[in-house]
């Protein structure tokens, strides 16, 4: 049981890294898959088998090289100077995903009739207060909120929808399932490079790194294919949250279980993505060190102000023919040789120590 659980703790972070408030909303599901009605269903299974290959090869390439970071494991896969134009753009998406996720949080806020501003500046200030601490809390809050979500798609077929929603627009949608359903996979194991590569610091047995991977993986297109089910039936052109636009009518209490959901699932990306900021620029924690902090969210706030449906339609598949430029390499490279390493978790915290052999 306790080998068990050191499995499922890896498959809670890997779903709760690569899940955001656009798949908690819908709009990433319905926009990648469902609008594509039976193709987006073979996209999604297309996306499983590589979230479940791919992540866990990554996790694995991170055990072998013993990565400090994603920079190491972008040096192996595609050469030093290949990789400082990927560590650029990698840090462009994740301060990009800051105003995204901003931008989701003054969207919910704005759904529920409360001012966007609202939203927005909660967010901005649970980021600070969050990261002034230790993130080791954040194992906890993915294993909370994410069988939550599976339980928010399951309610979903089963609650039916309560309010008219325009159906399925007639005739093809512009684009290939194919291509959009790569897009998707990539952009999404990018963003989660920095923690896949790294949790061999947490878990340094191979065996259950990858059975938390394969579970992790495979576990994303269950939770996927129970929002599609509902979502690849109606049109959701300029709807950002349909979910919530679907359920606004629902009761016994739904509204504050799903805003609880969405906002669970927004918060841990949004702190995850500000701590890679955080790591990147190695911000010291001393007096200037919230300041810091306020500086970078005040300006992905700016960012916010475009909107979440248009950011999130706009930069995820650009950055996802970017990820392919590195995910196409990692898939046909074979495995490196390990290093004679040891890795010593640290008592009560994600970051552990290593020790030469």
């Amino acid at each position: 049981m306790e080998r068990l659980g050191r499995m499922l703790v890896i498959a809670f972070i890997y779903i709760g890294t690569v899940v955001g408030a656009g798949f908690a909303s819908g709009q990433e599901i319905w926009y990648f898959f469902s609008r594509y009605q039976a193709g987006g269903t073979w996209g999604l299974l297309l996306s499983g088998v590589i979230f479940a290959g791919l992540g866990v090869k990554a996790m694995e390439w991170g055990r072998r090289i013993a990565a400090r970071s994603y920079l190491d494991f972008f040096g192996a896969v595609v050469g030093r100077q290949y990789a400082l134009g990927c560590d650029l753009m990698l840090t462009v998406f994740l301060f990009l995903l800051v105003g995204i996720m901003l931008a989701g949080a003054g969207a919910v806020t704005a759904a529920f009739g409360w001012s966007w501003v609202l939203g927005t500046g909660a967010a901005v200030l649970g980021g600070i207060l969050v990261l002034l601490k230790p993130l080791a809390g954040l194992k906890g809050v993915n294993t909370l909120v994410v069988p939550l979500l599976g339980l928010t798609g399951l309610l979903l077929n089963l609650g039916g929808v309560g309010v008219p929603v325009p159906p399925v627009a007639a005739g093809p949608v512009s684009g290939s399932w194919f291509w959009v359903a790569l897009q998707y996979s990539a952009y999404n194991l990018i963003l989660a490079l920095p923690v896949l590569v790294t949790l061999h610091r947490l878990e340094p047995d191979p065996r259950l790194l990858m059975g938390g991977g394969l579970l992790g993986g495979l576990s994303l297109s269950v939770l996927a294919f129970l929002f599609h089910l509902v979502l690849k039936n109606y049109d959701f052109h300029g709807i950002e949250l349909p979910i919530l636009f679907l359920t606004q009518n629902w009761r016994w209490g739904w509204p504050f279980f799903y805003s609880f959901v969405l906002w669970g699932e927004l918060f841990t990306s949004l702190v995850a993505n500000l701590y890679g900021l955080v790591s990147r620029f190695r911000l010291v924690q001393g007096r200037a060190y919230p300041w810091k902090l306020a500086f970078i969210l005040v300006l992905a706030a700016l960012v916010s102000r475009f909107g979440f449906a248009r950011l999130l339609q706009t930069v995820y598949p650009f950055y996802g023919c970017f990820a392919l430029t590195i995910l196409v390499p990692m898939a046909l490279r074979p495995l490196p040789g390990p290093r004679k390493r040891r890795i010593k978790p640290e008592k009560g915290g994600f970051l552990i120590k290593e020790k030469s052999t």
